[in-house]
């Protein structure tokens, strides 16, 4: 989707929760910015975390679902704000509902969904939680049973994002957006939506809707390499199927938050995080069409600076999360691992804010890490790692004391003189060959691990397929991304190095399929590279319709010129001498011949 790191505030704006691509959940204070919590499932490498929702503050009991095999934890009913429940959805279809309270799994929620789940949300008022798929389905889930309460099909494509408008409609977006009735389960409106997949919805609230929740006025729209956020008037009532306002922002929006307005008259405060990692906050009142879209009114970004001072070279740092509160915004800046939190008071009158950060620290203090909470891990599981990772096996033998290296002074004299010449010394066995070094998978491994552009370059050239493809399969799994990032980095630059680019990504994706769909930071990668051999064949065909043209009128031109060759006449003609002599000699020998005739007829005479 649009976003490969999921994160989220909580209600409160006191913590952050992050989901790693690799499935583990992180939770830190925004006051400290220090690691409270981290949870990994024990299926977290295969079903990693896709959606991410904390539950809302009310008084309802929800016990955890009753199970025979295996007990999550003793309490039969807890209050939910004491739970402080955060829900999780897999890629495997399943819901891992998280306390963070305890620091527990409180329970997981399965047999909703057999596909992806692309998004979460809890109900306004009732213990209950919706879930959306890849499947086409809605799954209502009854947190008090831990069973799925209703589910239906909502599309024939997949369900990208939900959201409760009212408690008893339901927004789904797929590419279109529907309006449902929850008693009923059937569509109510239809709204035009977006070109490409809706990946958040957001309900706004008005006047005294907004305390209590009501029926939303509006809701709002962000989809996938889509500039403008739409808004939407919200209701059964309402017949109005196409967007009434936009938001535009300069670049495709990855998150978005926002204010929950007083009055009607009050202006709504929205923020959005950009692909690049820059925030823009809108500050519109909505009552009625606007044909214009709405820029922002102020922009802000991180930057990375040592010293702090004027002057000093800075590094962009992007946002990661953002929380629109009364008056300022939360923001979480920096490496997901360790973010920096701040809180921005922007002015309108001020269009840029820069939040300059310090470089953060290599090593991370020791009581930081004392109060984390992490699940206990049994003794009897074992844990997998890739082969390139797997640590040195102890010796079995602790007892024996290791063996001291030697040293040069240990050496004779005629050892080191042997040592020292460039003669190999003859030996028995056979003689121990240096490793090669000049294959060219080793070559390609030197180059990604180097950054050697002549050596990639070098690399690249080759036109065996059959090399290429063996090559690439003799390739570490560790390298992978970082040939992708040179090929899509290479496709940018001239046609024919983008030829021979094209023949490593055709071997590269027949080869390592699998591992490619199974990490998100090369799925992102994958896309861009898309995107620039579509923009590189856009103008393939009207390049063949040109060359065609050009080749008919040359023939025109060349057929042209040869009949104009043939029907000219000559300027000049020379008769030779030798024609003349030989017409005037046929003559004299056409008189010879009248003479000899008349020679026998005057001998006749006589």
């Amino acid at each position: 989707m649009a976003t490969t790191q999921i994160s989220s505030f909580s209600e409160d704006g006191q913590y952050l929760a992050y989901s790693s691509p690799d499935g583990t959940l992180r939770i830190y204070e925004c006051a400290t910015g220090i690691l409270k919590q981290e949870y990994s499932s024990t299926s977290h490498l295969s079903a990693t975390t896709s959606a991410l929702s904390w539950s809302r503050h009310r008084k309802e009991t929800i016990a955890p679902p009753k199970s025979k095999k295996k007990k999550l934890n003793g309490d039969s009913a807890v209050y939910q704000d004491d739970l402080k429940l955060i829900a999780l959805g897999t890629t495997a279809g399943t819901v891992n509902l998280y306390s963070f309270a305890k620091g527990l799994l409180h329970s997981q929620l399965t047999g909703g969904h057999s596909l992806k789940i692309n998004d979460v949300c809890f109900h306004l008022s009732n213990p209950e939680l919706f879930t959306c798929s890849d499947d086409q389905t809605v799954s209502q889930w009854d947190l008090q049973k831990g069973k799925v309460k209703h589910k239906w099909k909502c599309d024939s494509s997949s369900i990208h994002s939900i959201c409760q408008c009212s408690r008893q409609h339901l927004l789904t977006a797929s590419h279109t957006i529907k309006l449902w009735d929850l008693t009923t389960r059937t569509v109510l409106q239809t709204y035009t939506g977006h070109s490409s997949p809706v990946f958040r919805l957001l309900p706004v609230y008005l006047g005294a809707d907004a305390s209590n929740e009501g029926d939303a006025s509006y809701v709002l729209s962000a989809a996938v390499d889509d500039r403008h956020i739409s808004v939407w008037c919200c209701g059964s009532s309402v017949k109005e199927k196409n967007s009434i306002a936009s938001f535009s922002v300069p670049d495709e929006p990855v998150s978005l938050s926002m204010s929950r307005p007083s009055s009607a008259s009050q202006a709504l405060v929205l923020a959005v995080i950009t692909r690049k990692g820059t925030l823009h906050i809108f500050e519109q009142t909505l009552n009625g069409k606007k044909k214009k879209p709405i820029v922002s009114r102020v922009r802000v970004k991180g930057a990375l600076s040592d010293s702090g001072g004027e002057g000093e070279d800075e590094t962009t740092v992007p946002v990661l999360a953002s929380l629109v509160q009364s008056g300022t915004v939360s923001v979480a800046l920096g490496n997901p691992v360790k973010p920096q939190f701040e809180k921005v008071v922007y002015d309108t009158s001020k269009p840029e804010v820069v939040i300059k950060i310090q470089t953060p620290s290599k090593t991370l203090a020791k009581e930081e890490y004392s109060q984390v909470k992490r699940p206990e891990i049994s003794e009897h599981m074992t844990t997998l790692r890739p082969a390139d990772s797997q640590p040195m096996q102890a010796s079995k033998n602790k007892d024996k004391k290791r063996l001291r290296r030697s040293s040069v002074s240990d050496l004779t004299v005629e050892e080191r003189l042997n040592a020292m010449g460039t003669e190999t010394p003859s030996v028995d066995g056979p003689v121990k060959q240096p490793p090669v070094a000049n294959t060219l998978c080793r070559l390609l491994q030197q180059g990604l691990l180097s950054g050697d552009r002549k050596i990639l370059t070098g690399v690249f050239q080759e036109t065996n397929e059959t090399i290429v493809r063996n090559t690439i399969k003799r390739l570490p799994v560790s390298c992978i991304v970082p040939l992708i990032k040179e090929i899509e980095r290479g496709m940018h630059g001239h046609a024919q190095h983008a030829c021979s680019l094209s023949r490593w990504t055709s071997a590269l994706i027949s080869c390592h399929t699998s591992y490619i769909l199974s990490v998100p930071e090369i799925i992102n990668t994958m896309n861009s590279l898309y995107q620039t051999l579509i923009s590189r064949q856009k103008f393939f065909p009207k390049m063949l319709q040109l060359k065609g043209r050009l080749e008919l009128v040359k023939q025109k031109a060349w057929s042209t010129d040869n009949e104009e060759e043939a029907e000219v006449a000559p300027l000049l003609v020379h008769q030779d001498e030798s024609d003349s002599e030989d017409s005037d000699s046929m003559v004299i020998d056409g008189a010879a011949l009248e003479s000899d005739e008349n020679w026998d007829d005057l001998s006749d005479m006589e």
